[in-house]
């Protein structure tokens, strides 16, 4: 039986088809970060944390289950003996990352239809990092940037949630290129830079494919040389018809390493933003091997190659980056011992001289005991939460008795339970700050208050609105869980752990 030469050549094709794995099955092992000891003693050992990605496919999912088995450092190419090896997950360690979400407000992406900003503060409220550094950049016709605070503070969300849709209809995408690149150039202090962007890909320009085709690739050449990861996200909530040019979005991602996903519904654009863009900034590892770096792994301080391969059950991946190692530290143990010598015999006279002087002391030494501070208004002990704090307060609950009790009607907050109950303080000023720091003009002095926690404004009409300042422990009135409200007499206020009372007078 004779075979065709087009049978043949389907036949070629679908072996190698078989035994060529394609790029959608390539794993991608990329050195986040690598952390060198400061010096090295004569000790001769050395430990080094190497962050890493390892992710799988074109949507890069990270691949699990790695641990200190499946990895091996060299350097230069020998590889030292491990004493001790340790996986930790990325989020432990003390490297930040910087995202910076750009998003459109024009008036055809209604909050309730897409929920793109209700969606996006519940991934930052999920980055609860004090080294995490977020900014947004909302557009229409033009990208008005929201400003870098840290992802844990809350601002940012409050920021987002305050923003009202715009009328213009046509938002203009590339808009947010140029400010984009700017302020994540500017951003310092972190491992890594994120890019996540958010559109449909139907504004003024980007059917325009022609203009559209060299501003994409400028772009791609910025992001690459700034070196920042883009998440492109083609989102419409009304189907895969409403994603005509997602190409154009998908260019972005492929040509500079970074990520493109698709959501054709508000379920599946949560679950991306929620899941897949958290995982994909957050799930990596820590690899921390201690070396012994004795005899034929001696090295002098340099430059070096620092290689990391990663072995799971059907591939062997590696990736590279040069280190600086460090000099070693001279042993000054002699050194060391000779000043506390000399510090110890210096106390030994020190302490003879105080004994001498106390014995021939004719006047005896009288102990008072402790000594009260007493509020100068009441005469009351003041609780030693209160020491150094400038601020007015009475601590007779602000009753007649109080010299403060004639002064023009304003609010006041009282607390009501622990060391400083009955301690008022009096709402003598448009905005009264309120914290756990002695600069407040309220001053909680408790851990589970935050540092700048609320805040109550006084208007011309004697109203009076407490605000929420994105403490960690929330501001309550009335056991109820609010950002900001009209107080009304008798309400009670619940900062942290701190319950007060605020009266009218």
């Amino acid at each position: 039986m004779r075979t065709s030469p087009q049978a043949f050549g389907k036949w070629l094709i679908l072996f190698f088809l078989i035994l060529i794995p394609t790029p959608a099955w390539a794993n991608t092992l990329t050195i986040v970060d690598v952390e060198t000891p400061a010096n090295l003693s004569p000790a001769e050992e050395a430990k080094v944390s190497v962050y890493f990605d390892l992710r799988q496919g074109e949507n890069q999912t990270a691949i699990t289950g790695i641990n200190t088995e499946n990895c091996q450092v060299l350097l230069d190419g020998k590889a030292p003996e491990v004493v001790h090896a340790e996986m930790r997950d990325f989020t432990d360690g003390d490297r930040g990352v910087g995202v910076l979400f750009v998003f459109p407000i024009a008036k055809n992406y209604s909050e309730e239809s897409f929920a793109i900003r209700t969606t996006l503060t519940t991934l930052i409220q999920m980055m609860n990092r004090p080294i995490d550094m977020v900014n947004a950049i909302a557009y229409d016709v033009t990208g008005t940037t929201l400003g870098w605070t840290k992802a844990s503070e809350g601002s940012l969300v409050r920021q987002i949630h305050e923003l009202q849709t715009t009328d213009v209809l046509e938002p203009n995408l590339f808009s947010t290129f140029s400010p984009a690149i700017s302020v994540l150039d500017n951003l310092q202090n972190v491992s890594q830079k994120y890019l996540v962007f958010i559109s449909d890909a139907e504004g003024a320009l980007v059917g325009e494919r022609d203009r559209a085709t060299p501003i994409i690739a400028a772009f791609n050449d910025q992001l690459k040389k700034s070196n920042i990861k883009p998440v492109i996200i083609g989102y419409s909530p009304d189907g895969a018809a409403a994603l005509s040019n997602v190409d154009l979005l998908k260019r972005i991602a492929t040509s500079t390493g970074g990520v493109y996903y698709q959501a054709e519904s508000l379920a599946s654009f949560q679950q991306i933003i929620q899941s897949s863009v958290y995982n994909y900034i957050f799930k990596k590892y820590i690899y921390d091997a201690t070396l012994n770096m004795d005899g034929g792994n001696y090295l002098d301080p340099g430059k070096y190659s620092l290689q990391l391969v990663v072995k799971t059950s059907n591939s062997e991946d590696k990736a590279a980056v040069k280190i600086t190692w460090p000099q070693l530290k001279k042993n000054r143990t002699w050194l060391w011992v000779t000043l506390l010598t000399i510090l110890l015999a210096g106390v030994g006279v020190g302490v003879f001289i105080a004994i001498r002087r106390g014995t021939n002391d004719d006047e005896e030494y009288v102990d008072e005991g402790p000594q009260e501070v007493v509020c100068s208004t009441c005469g009351k002990t003041i609780p030693t939460q209160l020491y150094g704090f400038k601020g007015e307060f009475c601590l007779s609950g602000g009753l007649p008795d109080c010299p403060y009790y004639q002064m023009p009607d304003r609010g006041k907050v009282t607390i009501t339970k622990g060391v400083m109950a009955d301690t008022t303080f009096f709402i003598k000023k448009e905005i009264t700050t309120i914290g756990c720091r002695p600069e407040n003009d309220i001053y909680l002095a408790d851990a589970s208050v935050s540092r700048k926690h609320a805040a109550i404004k006084a208007d011309d009409g004697m109203r009076y609105e407490v605000r929420d300042f994105g403490s960690s422990n929330g501001l309550y009135v009335n056991n109820e869980k609010v950002e900001r409200k009209f107080l009304k007499d008798g309400d009670l206020l619940r900062f942290g752990a701190i319950e007060t009372i605020f009266k009218l007078k």
